[in-house]
Protein backbone atom coordinates (compact mmCIF):
# COMPACT_ATOMS: atom_id res chain seq x y z
CA UNK A 1 0.00 0.00 0.00
CA UNK A 2 0.80 3.68 -0.51
CA UNK A 3 0.13 6.45 1.41
CA UNK A 4 -3.35 8.42 0.04
CA UNK A 5 -2.55 11.26 2.36
CA UNK A 6 1.15 11.94 0.36
CA UNK A 7 -0.91 10.98 -3.03
CA UNK A 8 -3.33 13.88 -2.36
CA UNK A 9 -0.71 16.18 -1.25
CA UNK A 10 0.95 15.65 -4.13
CA UNK A 11 -2.01 16.92 -6.15
CA UNK A 12 -2.39 19.78 -4.20
CA UNK A 13 0.77 21.06 -6.43
CA UNK A 14 -0.46 24.05 -8.26
CA UNK A 15 1.16 22.85 -11.86
CA UNK A 16 0.00 19.27 -11.42
CA UNK A 17 -3.37 20.82 -10.80
CA UNK A 18 -3.28 22.80 -14.24
CA UNK A 19 -2.11 19.59 -15.89
CA UNK A 20 -5.14 17.94 -14.76
CA UNK A 21 -7.78 20.53 -16.22
CA UNK A 22 -6.01 20.55 -19.09
CA UNK A 23 -5.80 16.22 -19.39
CA UNK A 24 -7.61 15.09 -16.83
CA UNK A 25 -7.01 11.45 -18.43
CA UNK A 26 -3.40 11.74 -16.71
CA UNK A 27 -4.88 11.06 -13.21
CA UNK A 28 -3.95 7.33 -13.42
CA UNK A 29 -0.71 8.17 -15.07
CA UNK A 30 0.01 10.33 -11.85
CA UNK A 31 -1.04 8.09 -9.81
CA UNK A 32 1.41 4.76 -10.89
CA UNK A 33 4.21 7.60 -11.51
CA UNK A 34 3.57 8.02 -7.58
CA UNK A 35 3.61 4.44 -6.52
CA UNK A 36 7.25 4.07 -8.35
CA UNK A 37 8.91 7.30 -6.52
CA UNK A 38 7.12 7.43 -3.03
CA UNK A 39 8.96 5.28 -0.16
CA UNK A 40 6.40 4.26 2.35
CA UNK A 41 8.36 6.06 5.39
CA UNK A 42 8.49 4.54 8.96
CA UNK A 43 10.34 6.09 11.57
CA UNK A 44 9.43 3.62 13.98
CA UNK A 45 11.89 1.09 11.36
CA UNK A 46 14.35 4.18 11.17
CA UNK A 47 14.50 3.62 15.47
CA UNK A 48 14.55 -0.31 15.49
CA UNK A 49 17.49 0.14 12.02
CA UNK A 50 20.00 2.23 14.13
CA UNK A 51 20.09 -0.18 16.50
CA UNK A 52 20.78 -2.94 13.88
CA UNK A 53 23.44 -0.21 12.63
CA UNK A 54 24.91 -0.41 16.11
CA UNK A 55 25.43 -4.19 15.81
CA UNK A 56 26.21 -4.65 12.38
CA UNK A 57 27.39 -1.47 10.30
CA UNK A 58 29.57 -0.32 12.64
CA UNK A 59 31.56 -2.88 13.64
CA UNK A 60 33.02 -3.13 10.25
CA UNK A 61 34.34 0.45 11.19
CA UNK A 62 36.25 2.52 13.74
CA UNK A 63 33.69 4.84 14.07
CA UNK A 64 31.42 7.97 12.23
CA UNK A 65 32.94 11.42 12.94
CA UNK A 66 30.48 13.79 12.74
CA UNK A 67 31.32 17.99 13.37
CA UNK A 68 28.93 20.30 12.67
CA UNK A 69 29.39 24.20 13.29
CA UNK A 70 28.94 25.46 16.44
CA UNK A 71 25.15 25.84 17.95
CA UNK A 72 23.96 24.43 14.88
CA UNK A 73 20.31 23.04 16.28
CA UNK A 74 18.63 21.12 13.42
CA UNK A 75 14.76 21.06 15.49
CA UNK A 76 15.36 25.00 15.83
CA UNK A 77 16.37 25.47 12.05
CA UNK A 78 13.33 23.31 11.02
CA UNK A 79 10.63 25.56 12.48
CA UNK A 80 12.32 28.11 10.65
CA UNK A 81 13.49 26.99 7.25
CA UNK A 82 12.69 23.83 4.62
CA UNK A 83 16.38 22.02 4.93
CA UNK A 84 17.92 20.09 2.11
CA UNK A 85 21.25 18.00 2.69
CA UNK A 86 23.34 18.15 0.10
CA UNK A 87 26.39 15.53 0.56
CA UNK A 88 28.87 14.30 -2.07
CA UNK A 89 29.20 10.50 -2.90
CA UNK A 90 31.94 7.87 -2.62
CA UNK A 91 30.45 5.11 -1.29
CA UNK A 92 27.03 3.14 -1.26
CA UNK A 93 27.68 3.57 2.97
CA UNK A 94 26.88 7.05 2.81
CA UNK A 95 23.32 6.70 2.26
CA UNK A 96 23.54 4.40 5.90
CA UNK A 97 26.20 6.70 7.47
CA UNK A 98 24.81 9.56 7.28
CA UNK A 99 20.76 8.39 7.80
CA UNK A 100 22.25 6.98 11.01
CA UNK A 101 23.79 10.12 12.21
CA UNK A 102 21.01 12.21 11.73
CA UNK A 103 19.08 9.96 13.97
CA UNK A 104 21.20 9.07 16.49
CA UNK A 105 22.70 12.48 16.92
CA UNK A 106 19.65 14.59 16.39
CA UNK A 107 16.75 12.57 16.54
CA UNK A 108 16.03 13.93 12.83
CA UNK A 109 15.23 11.08 10.36
CA UNK A 110 15.65 12.30 6.64
CA UNK A 111 14.09 11.77 3.15
CA UNK A 112 16.90 10.45 0.71
CA UNK A 113 16.55 10.94 -2.95
CA UNK A 114 18.11 7.12 -4.25
CA UNK A 115 18.85 5.79 -7.49
CA UNK A 116 15.36 3.56 -9.35
CA UNK A 117 17.98 0.63 -9.11
CA UNK A 118 17.25 0.30 -5.37
CA UNK A 119 13.40 0.11 -5.96
CA UNK A 120 13.83 -3.76 -6.30
CA UNK A 121 11.25 -6.30 -4.48
CA UNK A 122 12.50 -7.05 -1.55
CA UNK A 123 14.62 -4.07 -0.56
CA UNK A 124 12.98 -1.51 -2.35
CA UNK A 125 10.33 -1.79 0.47
CA UNK A 126 12.74 -1.55 3.15
CA UNK A 127 15.00 1.09 2.06
CA UNK A 128 11.27 3.28 1.26
CA UNK A 129 10.34 2.82 5.09
CA UNK A 130 14.07 3.83 6.19
CA UNK A 131 13.42 7.25 4.17
CA UNK A 132 14.18 6.35 0.73
CA UNK A 133 12.20 7.72 -2.31
CA UNK A 134 12.87 7.02 -5.74
CA UNK A 135 14.12 8.83 -9.12
CA UNK A 136 14.81 7.92 -12.23
CA UNK A 137 18.40 8.26 -13.73
CA UNK A 138 16.77 10.33 -16.70
CA UNK A 139 13.82 11.62 -17.81
CA UNK A 140 13.98 14.86 -19.62
CA UNK A 141 12.00 13.71 -22.08
CA UNK A 142 8.67 13.00 -19.74
CA UNK A 143 7.55 16.45 -18.56
CA UNK A 144 4.15 14.17 -16.78
CA UNK A 145 6.74 12.55 -14.58
CA UNK A 146 8.86 15.76 -14.06
CA UNK A 147 5.51 17.51 -12.51
CA UNK A 148 4.76 14.47 -10.75
CA UNK A 149 7.73 14.40 -9.24
CA UNK A 150 8.36 18.02 -8.34
CA UNK A 151 4.87 17.22 -6.92
CA UNK A 152 6.75 14.50 -4.49
CA UNK A 153 9.42 17.25 -3.65
CA UNK A 154 6.59 19.45 -3.36
CA UNK A 155 4.87 17.33 -0.26
CA UNK A 156 7.80 16.95 1.02
CA UNK A 157 8.00 20.41 1.50
CA UNK A 158 5.03 21.19 2.69
CA UNK A 159 4.83 18.02 5.48
CA UNK A 160 8.33 19.75 6.65
CA UNK A 161 10.60 16.56 5.98
CA UNK A 162 14.27 17.17 6.32
CA UNK A 163 15.58 15.97 2.44
CA UNK A 164 18.85 14.54 1.14
CA UNK A 165 20.38 14.20 -2.20
CA UNK A 166 23.74 13.38 -3.61
CA UNK A 167 24.20 16.54 -5.85
CA UNK A 168 26.63 14.51 -8.41
CA UNK A 169 24.44 11.92 -9.23
CA UNK A 170 26.17 9.39 -8.70
CA UNK A 171 29.22 8.15 -7.13
CA UNK A 172 32.83 9.39 -8.23
CA UNK A 173 35.23 6.83 -9.38
CA UNK A 174 38.08 8.64 -9.22
CA UNK A 175 37.84 10.65 -5.32
CA UNK A 176 37.52 13.83 -7.04
CA UNK A 177 34.41 15.81 -6.68
CA UNK A 178 32.13 15.94 -10.26
CA UNK A 179 30.26 18.30 -10.74
CA UNK A 180 27.00 19.16 -9.98
CA UNK A 181 23.50 17.39 -11.66
CA UNK A 182 21.07 20.49 -11.94
CA UNK A 183 18.08 18.67 -12.26
CA UNK A 184 17.00 18.55 -8.54
CA UNK A 185 18.29 21.69 -7.72
CA UNK A 186 15.34 22.96 -10.00
CA UNK A 187 13.11 21.40 -9.00
CA UNK A 188 13.61 22.42 -5.31
CA UNK A 189 13.15 25.56 -6.37
CA UNK A 190 10.43 25.03 -8.72
CA UNK A 191 8.35 23.18 -5.35
CA UNK A 192 9.17 26.06 -3.48
CA UNK A 193 8.44 28.76 -5.48
CA UNK A 194 4.72 27.46 -5.51
CA UNK A 195 4.82 27.68 -1.46
CA UNK A 196 7.47 30.02 0.22
CA UNK A 197 6.05 29.58 3.04
CA UNK A 198 9.51 29.36 4.76
CA UNK A 199 12.99 29.77 3.11
CA UNK A 200 14.66 27.08 1.69
CA UNK A 201 18.10 25.87 3.08
CA UNK A 202 20.74 23.95 1.96
CA UNK A 203 23.14 22.04 4.11
CA UNK A 204 26.43 21.06 2.50
CA UNK A 205 27.63 17.76 3.66
CA UNK A 206 31.65 16.86 2.89
CA UNK A 207 31.87 12.82 3.23
CA UNK A 208 35.20 11.21 3.40
CA UNK A 209 36.20 7.49 4.21
CA UNK A 210 39.33 6.33 5.11
CA UNK A 211 38.38 2.96 3.33
CA UNK A 212 36.07 2.96 -0.02
CA UNK A 213 34.24 -1.09 0.26
CA UNK A 214 33.84 -0.54 -3.60
CA UNK A 215 37.26 0.79 -4.41
CA UNK A 216 38.99 -2.26 -6.47
CA UNK A 217 35.41 -2.29 -8.65
CA UNK A 218 36.50 1.88 -8.99
CA UNK A 219 40.22 1.25 -10.16
CA UNK A 220 39.28 -1.86 -12.92
CA UNK A 221 36.65 0.88 -14.31
CA UNK A 222 39.28 3.67 -14.07
CA UNK A 223 41.28 1.06 -16.08
CA UNK A 224 39.40 0.17 -18.69
CA UNK A 225 36.40 -2.21 -17.42
CA UNK A 226 33.03 -2.00 -17.78
CA UNK A 227 31.22 -0.73 -14.71
CA UNK A 228 29.10 -3.18 -13.54
CA UNK A 229 24.69 -2.21 -12.95
CA UNK A 230 24.60 -0.78 -9.47
CA UNK A 231 21.83 -2.93 -7.15
CA UNK A 232 20.75 -2.63 -3.56
CA UNK A 233 22.37 -5.64 -3.05
CA UNK A 234 25.42 -4.52 -3.38
CA UNK A 235 24.94 -2.57 0.32
CA UNK A 236 25.09 -5.89 2.17
CA UNK A 237 28.51 -6.91 0.23
CA UNK A 238 30.05 -4.97 3.10
CA UNK A 239 29.69 -7.89 5.18
CA UNK A 240 31.91 -9.96 3.14
CA UNK A 241 34.64 -6.90 4.19
CA UNK A 242 34.50 -8.67 7.81
CA UNK A 243 37.96 -8.94 7.92
CA UNK A 244 39.15 -5.65 6.36
CA UNK A 245 40.19 -2.85 8.39
CA UNK A 246 37.63 0.15 7.22
CA UNK A 247 38.53 3.28 9.15
CA UNK A 248 36.09 6.00 10.54
CA UNK A 249 34.06 7.60 8.03
CA UNK A 250 33.74 11.91 8.67
CA UNK A 251 30.73 13.87 8.09
CA UNK A 252 31.44 17.37 7.89
CA UNK A 253 28.73 19.93 8.20
CA UNK A 254 29.49 23.25 6.35
CA UNK A 255 27.74 26.47 6.57
CA UNK A 256 24.12 26.54 5.38
CA UNK A 257 23.27 28.42 2.06
CA UNK A 258 19.88 30.33 2.51
CA UNK A 259 17.25 30.49 -0.21
CA UNK A 260 14.34 32.55 -0.10
CA UNK A 261 12.86 32.81 -3.34
CA UNK A 262 14.89 33.21 -6.64
CA UNK A 263 15.16 36.44 -8.58
CA UNK A 264 15.61 36.14 -12.53
CA UNK A 265 15.99 33.03 -14.84
CA UNK A 266 15.19 30.11 -12.87
CA UNK A 267 18.45 28.13 -14.94
CA UNK A 268 20.71 30.69 -13.80
CA UNK A 269 19.59 30.69 -10.12
CA UNK A 270 19.86 26.59 -9.95
CA UNK A 271 23.16 26.74 -11.96
CA UNK A 272 24.65 29.55 -9.27
CA UNK A 273 22.84 27.62 -6.15
CA UNK A 274 24.45 23.60 -7.50
CA UNK A 275 27.89 25.55 -7.94
CA UNK A 276 27.59 27.46 -4.48
CA UNK A 277 27.01 23.99 -2.59
CA UNK A 278 29.39 22.29 -4.68
CA UNK A 279 32.23 24.65 -3.40
CA UNK A 280 31.17 24.71 -0.25
CA UNK A 281 31.38 21.10 0.05
CA UNK A 282 35.22 20.70 -1.61
CA UNK A 283 35.70 23.49 1.40
CA UNK A 284 34.74 21.63 3.91
CA UNK A 285 36.13 18.25 2.67
CA UNK A 286 38.45 17.41 5.55
CA UNK A 287 42.00 15.79 4.74
CA UNK A 288 41.77 12.91 6.98
CA UNK A 289 44.65 10.23 8.08
CA UNK A 290 44.64 8.22 5.21
CA UNK A 291 44.18 10.90 2.38
CA UNK A 292 47.67 12.67 4.14
CA UNK A 293 49.43 9.50 4.06
CA UNK A 294 48.15 8.81 0.20
CA UNK A 295 49.17 12.43 -0.67
CA UNK A 296 52.54 11.87 0.79
CA UNK A 297 53.81 8.09 -0.17
CA UNK A 298 52.02 8.65 -3.37
CA UNK A 299 53.97 12.16 -4.57
CA UNK A 300 57.06 10.20 -3.59
CA UNK A 301 59.19 9.69 -6.74
CA UNK A 302 61.43 7.36 -5.03
CA UNK A 303 58.39 5.27 -4.06
CA UNK A 304 59.60 4.39 -0.31
CA UNK A 305 59.79 6.03 2.27
CA UNK A 306 60.70 5.44 5.85
CA UNK A 307 58.55 6.73 8.72
CA UNK A 308 60.64 9.26 10.19
CA UNK A 309 60.18 10.54 6.58
CA UNK A 310 56.83 10.45 6.43
CA UNK A 311 56.29 11.54 9.69
CA UNK A 312 58.25 14.66 8.81
CA UNK A 313 56.18 15.37 5.77
CA UNK A 314 52.95 14.77 7.84
CA UNK A 315 54.17 17.63 9.77
CA UNK A 316 54.88 19.69 6.73
CA UNK A 317 51.36 19.63 5.63
CA UNK A 318 49.71 20.43 8.72
CA UNK A 319 51.36 22.80 9.50
CA UNK A 320 49.88 24.14 6.11
CA UNK A 321 46.56 23.46 6.45
CA UNK A 322 46.56 25.11 10.26
CA UNK A 323 47.53 28.35 8.49
CA UNK A 324 45.54 28.32 5.36
CA UNK A 325 42.55 27.04 7.10
CA UNK A 326 42.08 23.85 5.63
CA UNK A 327 39.74 21.36 7.06
CA UNK A 328 41.46 18.50 9.04
CA UNK A 329 39.89 15.79 11.19
CA UNK A 330 40.01 16.37 14.86
CA UNK A 331 42.83 13.19 14.44
CA UNK A 332 45.04 14.96 12.70
CA UNK A 333 44.69 18.65 14.27
CA UNK A 334 46.11 17.47 17.40
CA UNK A 335 49.29 16.47 19.38
CA UNK A 336 48.11 12.61 18.95
CA UNK A 337 48.09 12.98 14.92
CA UNK A 338 51.15 10.19 14.97
CA UNK A 339 49.21 7.63 16.11
CA UNK A 340 46.13 8.62 14.10
CA UNK A 341 49.11 8.76 10.80
CA UNK A 342 50.17 5.27 12.18
CA UNK A 343 47.11 3.80 12.21
CA UNK A 344 46.37 4.80 8.36
CA UNK A 345 49.40 3.38 7.67
CA UNK A 346 48.61 0.09 9.35
CA UNK A 347 45.13 -0.04 7.50
CA UNK A 348 46.88 0.17 4.35
CA UNK A 349 49.33 -2.42 5.41
CA UNK A 350 46.83 -4.53 6.73
CA UNK A 351 44.44 -4.14 3.68
CA UNK A 352 47.85 -5.24 1.32
CA UNK A 353 47.75 -1.59 -0.35
CA UNK A 354 51.62 -0.65 1.18
CA UNK A 355 54.23 -3.63 1.63
CA UNK A 356 56.84 -3.17 4.57
CA UNK A 357 60.80 -3.54 3.25
CA UNK A 358 62.94 -4.22 5.72
CA UNK A 359 66.73 -3.55 4.94
CA UNK A 360 68.62 -5.13 7.83
CA UNK A 361 72.34 -4.24 6.24
CA UNK A 362 70.90 -0.48 6.97
CA UNK A 363 68.81 -1.24 9.91
CA UNK A 364 66.02 0.92 8.18
CA UNK A 365 62.18 -0.26 7.44
CA UNK A 366 60.83 1.45 4.34
CA UNK A 367 57.28 1.63 3.39
CA UNK A 368 56.52 1.09 0.02
CA UNK A 369 52.67 1.43 -1.88
CA UNK A 370 52.42 -1.65 -4.36
CA UNK A 371 52.21 -0.76 -7.88
CA UNK A 372 48.88 -2.55 -8.47
CA UNK A 373 47.05 -1.00 -5.79
CA UNK A 374 48.24 2.63 -6.67
CA UNK A 375 45.25 3.88 -8.24
CA UNK A 376 43.15 2.80 -5.47
CA UNK A 377 45.90 4.70 -2.69
CA UNK A 378 45.33 7.47 -5.11
CA UNK A 379 41.70 7.68 -4.52
CA UNK A 380 42.18 9.06 -1.38
CA UNK A 381 44.84 11.91 -2.64
CA UNK A 382 42.25 12.78 -5.09
CA UNK A 383 39.85 13.40 -2.05
CA UNK A 384 42.03 16.51 -1.36
CA UNK A 385 43.77 17.52 -4.22
CA UNK A 386 41.81 20.24 -4.63
CA UNK A 387 43.14 21.95 -1.63
CA UNK A 388 46.67 21.96 -2.66
CA UNK A 389 46.27 23.00 -6.61
CA UNK A 390 47.69 26.19 -5.98
CA UNK A 391 50.40 25.71 -3.97
CA UNK A 392 51.66 22.94 -6.29
CA UNK A 393 51.46 25.93 -9.13
CA UNK A 394 53.40 28.11 -6.79
CA UNK A 395 56.47 25.43 -7.07
CA UNK A 396 56.45 25.43 -10.54
CA UNK A 397 55.82 29.61 -10.53
CA UNK A 398 59.11 29.63 -8.35
CA UNK A 399 60.99 27.62 -10.16
CA UNK A 400 60.83 29.59 -12.99
CA UNK A 401 61.03 33.28 -11.42
CA UNK A 402 64.38 31.52 -9.75
CA UNK A 403 65.63 30.33 -13.18
CA UNK A 404 64.85 33.61 -15.38
CA UNK A 405 62.41 31.93 -17.53
CA UNK A 406 59.74 34.71 -15.58
CA UNK A 407 61.22 38.07 -15.73
CA UNK A 408 58.11 40.62 -14.89
CA UNK A 409 54.69 40.85 -13.35
CA UNK A 410 53.13 40.47 -16.82
CA UNK A 411 54.55 37.08 -17.42
CA UNK A 412 53.89 35.97 -14.09
CA UNK A 413 50.16 36.40 -14.07
CA UNK A 414 50.13 34.51 -17.95
CA UNK A 415 51.90 32.08 -16.54
CA UNK A 416 49.21 31.14 -13.44
CA UNK A 417 47.02 31.55 -16.00
CA UNK A 418 48.25 29.06 -18.16
CA UNK A 419 48.40 26.85 -15.55
CA UNK A 420 44.77 27.42 -14.53
CA UNK A 421 44.18 27.16 -17.71
CA UNK A 422 45.48 23.25 -17.99
CA UNK A 423 43.72 22.17 -14.85
CA UNK A 424 40.06 23.37 -15.50
CA UNK A 425 39.26 20.15 -17.19
CA UNK A 426 39.95 18.14 -13.56
CA UNK A 427 39.17 20.40 -11.26
CA UNK A 428 36.39 23.05 -10.55
CA UNK A 429 38.54 26.29 -10.14
CA UNK A 430 38.72 29.41 -8.04
CA UNK A 431 38.31 32.27 -10.29
CA UNK A 432 41.31 33.80 -11.71
CA UNK A 433 41.22 36.73 -9.10
CA UNK A 434 40.18 34.29 -6.68
CA UNK A 435 43.42 32.24 -7.46
CA UNK A 436 45.68 35.28 -7.25
CA UNK A 437 44.45 36.35 -3.81
CA UNK A 438 44.86 32.45 -2.88
CA UNK A 439 48.76 32.72 -4.11
CA UNK A 440 49.65 35.71 -1.82
CA UNK A 441 48.04 34.44 1.11
CA UNK A 442 50.53 31.68 0.52
CA UNK A 443 53.19 33.35 -0.23
CA UNK A 444 52.76 35.83 2.66
CA UNK A 445 52.28 32.72 4.96
CA UNK A 446 55.69 31.23 4.01
CA UNK A 447 57.56 34.90 3.91
CA UNK A 448 55.68 35.99 7.41
CA UNK A 449 54.76 39.53 6.16
CA UNK A 450 51.96 40.58 4.15
CA UNK A 451 53.02 40.33 0.10
CA UNK A 452 50.04 42.36 -1.69
CA UNK A 453 50.78 42.10 -5.23
CA UNK A 454 52.36 40.24 -8.54
CA UNK A 455 54.77 42.31 -8.71
CA UNK A 456 56.18 42.16 -5.81
CA UNK A 457 56.90 38.93 -5.90
CA UNK A 458 59.30 39.10 -8.91
CA UNK A 459 61.48 41.57 -6.27
CA UNK A 460 61.89 38.83 -3.99
CA UNK A 461 65.20 37.58 -3.02
CA UNK A 462 66.69 34.52 -3.64
CA UNK A 463 66.78 33.58 0.22
CA UNK A 464 63.08 34.62 0.31
CA UNK A 465 62.64 32.38 -3.12
CA UNK A 466 63.73 29.64 -0.97
CA UNK A 467 62.23 29.86 1.88
CA UNK A 468 58.74 30.06 0.31
CA UNK A 469 60.08 27.13 -1.54
CA UNK A 470 60.47 24.98 1.78
CA UNK A 471 56.62 25.98 2.69
CA UNK A 472 55.28 24.72 -0.30
CA UNK A 473 57.67 22.03 -1.57
CA UNK A 474 55.54 18.75 -0.05
CA UNK A 475 53.46 19.63 -3.14
CA UNK A 476 55.86 19.63 -5.90
CA UNK A 477 55.24 16.24 -7.41
CA UNK A 478 51.04 16.55 -6.66
CA UNK A 479 50.18 17.08 -9.98
CA UNK A 480 52.69 15.11 -11.79
CA UNK A 481 50.60 12.06 -12.36
CA UNK A 482 47.88 14.23 -14.30
CA UNK A 483 50.79 16.15 -16.31
CA UNK A 484 52.14 12.66 -17.36
CA UNK A 485 48.70 11.80 -18.21
CA UNK A 486 48.27 14.75 -20.55
CA UNK A 487 51.52 14.20 -21.98
CA UNK A 488 50.71 10.09 -22.98
CA UNK A 489 47.76 12.04 -24.23
CA UNK A 490 49.38 14.45 -26.72
CA UNK A 491 51.84 11.48 -27.58
CA UNK A 492 48.42 9.13 -28.38
CA UNK A 493 46.90 12.12 -30.62
CA UNK A 494 50.23 12.30 -32.57
CA UNK A 495 50.23 8.41 -33.19
CA UNK A 496 46.85 9.24 -34.84
CA UNK A 497 46.89 12.23 -36.93
CA UNK A 498 47.34 10.64 -40.07
CA UNK A 499 44.23 9.33 -39.41
CA UNK A 500 40.37 9.86 -38.12
CA UNK A 501 40.14 8.49 -34.99
CA UNK A 502 37.52 7.34 -32.45
CA UNK A 503 37.19 8.19 -28.58
CA UNK A 504 37.75 4.10 -28.12
CA UNK A 505 40.39 4.20 -30.44
CA UNK A 506 42.19 6.94 -28.67
CA UNK A 507 41.91 5.58 -25.30
CA UNK A 508 42.96 1.65 -26.77
CA UNK A 509 46.16 3.55 -28.33
CA UNK A 510 46.87 5.97 -25.25
CA UNK A 511 46.90 2.76 -23.03
CA UNK A 512 49.12 0.90 -24.97
CA UNK A 513 51.60 4.15 -24.95
CA UNK A 514 51.61 4.18 -21.49
CA UNK A 515 52.24 0.58 -21.10
CA UNK A 516 55.82 1.05 -23.35
CA UNK A 517 56.11 4.77 -20.70
CA UNK A 518 55.93 2.92 -17.94
CA UNK A 519 58.24 -0.42 -18.78
CA UNK A 520 60.91 2.20 -20.23
CA UNK A 521 60.58 4.81 -17.59
CA UNK A 522 61.71 7.76 -20.08
CA UNK A 523 59.17 10.73 -18.68
CA UNK A 524 56.44 8.48 -17.10
CA UNK A 525 57.06 7.39 -13.75
CA UNK A 526 53.68 6.97 -12.14
CA UNK A 527 52.24 3.80 -12.45
CA UNK A 528 48.45 5.63 -11.89
CA UNK A 529 49.13 8.13 -14.45
CA UNK A 530 46.52 6.22 -16.83
CA UNK A 531 43.02 6.59 -15.78
CA UNK A 532 40.13 6.11 -18.67
CA UNK A 533 38.06 9.26 -16.82
CA UNK A 534 41.56 11.64 -17.25
CA UNK A 535 42.67 10.62 -21.11
CA UNK A 536 38.55 11.18 -22.13
CA UNK A 537 39.14 14.81 -20.43
CA UNK A 538 42.45 15.73 -22.65
CA UNK A 539 40.12 15.11 -25.55
CA UNK A 540 38.30 18.32 -24.54
CA UNK A 541 41.55 19.97 -23.56
CA UNK A 542 43.16 19.51 -26.95
CA UNK A 543 39.84 20.60 -28.75
CA UNK A 544 39.35 23.64 -26.93
CA UNK A 545 43.45 24.26 -27.88
CA UNK A 546 42.63 24.11 -30.72
CA UNK A 547 44.69 21.13 -31.92
CA UNK A 548 41.81 18.89 -32.87
CA UNK A 549 38.82 19.16 -34.09
CA UNK A 550 35.68 16.46 -33.96
CA UNK A 551 34.02 15.45 -37.30
CA UNK A 552 29.98 15.40 -37.61
CA UNK A 553 30.35 11.24 -37.53
CA UNK A 554 32.10 11.88 -33.78
CA UNK A 555 35.21 11.17 -34.65
CA UNK A 556 38.52 13.48 -34.16
CA UNK A 557 41.01 14.46 -36.58
CA UNK A 558 44.04 16.49 -35.87
CA UNK A 559 43.95 20.44 -36.97
CA UNK A 560 47.37 22.00 -35.95
CA UNK A 561 50.51 19.34 -36.27
CA UNK A 562 52.49 22.05 -35.13
CA UNK A 563 50.52 22.95 -31.82
CA UNK A 564 50.56 19.38 -30.90
CA UNK A 565 54.21 18.78 -30.99
CA UNK A 566 54.20 21.92 -28.24
CA UNK A 567 51.94 20.56 -26.41
CA UNK A 568 54.30 17.67 -26.18
CA UNK A 569 57.24 19.76 -25.45
CA UNK A 570 55.39 21.87 -22.80
CA UNK A 571 54.74 18.66 -21.06
CA UNK A 572 57.83 16.92 -21.23
CA UNK A 573 59.23 20.36 -19.74
CA UNK A 574 56.72 20.98 -17.29
CA UNK A 575 57.48 17.33 -15.64
CA UNK A 576 61.68 17.92 -16.01
CA UNK A 577 60.71 21.30 -14.22
CA UNK A 578 59.64 19.23 -11.27
CA UNK A 579 62.17 16.63 -11.01
CA UNK A 580 64.95 19.77 -11.08
CA UNK A 581 63.01 21.15 -8.33
CA UNK A 582 63.48 17.99 -6.32
CA UNK A 583 67.15 18.36 -6.97
CA UNK A 584 67.47 21.90 -6.10
CA UNK A 585 65.39 20.71 -2.62
CA UNK A 586 67.60 17.66 -2.32
CA UNK A 587 71.04 19.77 -2.52
CA UNK A 588 69.88 23.00 -0.84
CA UNK A 589 67.18 22.64 1.71
CA UNK A 590 67.03 19.95 4.80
Amino acid sequence: MFSENALDIVLTYPKLQERLKAKPEDAQKIKKLFKEIHGEFSPTLVKSAAAVVDMTFLKLYDGVNLEVPPGMDFHELKKKNHIVLVPNHQSHADYVALTYSMFKNFEVPIRVAAGINLNVFPLGQFFGKAGAFFIRRSFTSDQLYKLTFEGYIYYLLKTDQVVEFFFEGGRTRTGKLLKPKYGLFQMLLEAHSQMKEKPLMFIPVSLAHEHIPEEKAHARELGGGKKVPERGTQLFKLIKLVNKRLGTIHIHFGDPLVMDGYEGDLKEATQKLAFSCFTAVGRGMPITPSSLLALIMLDEPSGALTWKQIEDRAIDVIDYCRALKIPMTPSLDCDSFRDSLRSALDMFIGNKKIEVLKREKLNQVYYVIKDERRVEVLYHKNMILHHFLVPAIINATWFNVFNGSIKDGMQLTRFLMAKRKELKYEFYLPTAKEMIKEALNIISYALGRRVESLEECMKLSSQELYQLATKVRRFSTALSYLYEAYYISSLAVKYLSQENFTQDRFIQVAKELFALEIEHGRVVKYPESFAVPIIKDTLIYHQNAKVIDRNEDRTFKVIDQVKLDESIEKFIRDLNDQVAINLKFNKALP
